[in-house]
């Protein structure tokens, strides 16, 4: 089974919720999850297309093939990224890519996640280092 950002997602909230979902059982009415998803969308739909504005479309990418080698990406932004090994799978909203500094330096990948409300990843960035 893989496990996807979701289920993990899912599996922080409750393990209970994780295993449900994992069996792909039907969600219950919550009233407030069901408001919020829409909001999610329509906030990740306005993040992107704000970001996208902001790059030349040569350095754009939409679900780009994940090289063997993160030196060989050539985009400088990228949406709808999945990274994965045969049991992990992690859907990336937007990643952007800001090349080294100099020979011998590294990029930094920097993911970025668009969420209505406020939880983990609301408007956060992180850099990792390749």
């Amino acid at each position: 089974m893989i496990v996807s950002s979701q289920l993990f997602e899912a599996y922080l909230e409750c393990s209970t919720k994780c295993w449900l979902r994992s069996r792909a059982e039907p969600a219950s009415g919550n009233i407030y999850a069901e408001w919020a998803r829409p909001q999610n969308e329509t906030y990740l739909e306005y993040g992107l297309r704000r970001s996208f504005a902001t790059v030349p479309e040569s350095d754009r990418a939409t679900a780009p093939p994940v090289p063997k080698n993160p030196k060989d990406a050539t985009w400088r932004l990228a949406i709808d990224v999945r990274w994965g090994t045969r049991e992990i799978e992690s859907r990336l909203q937007a990643v952007e890519r800001i090349p080294s500094e100099g020979r011998g330096r590294p990029a930094q990948f920097i993911p970025y996640c668009f969420e209505f409300a406020q939880q983990t990843c609301k408007g956060a960035q992180a850099a990792a280092r390749v």
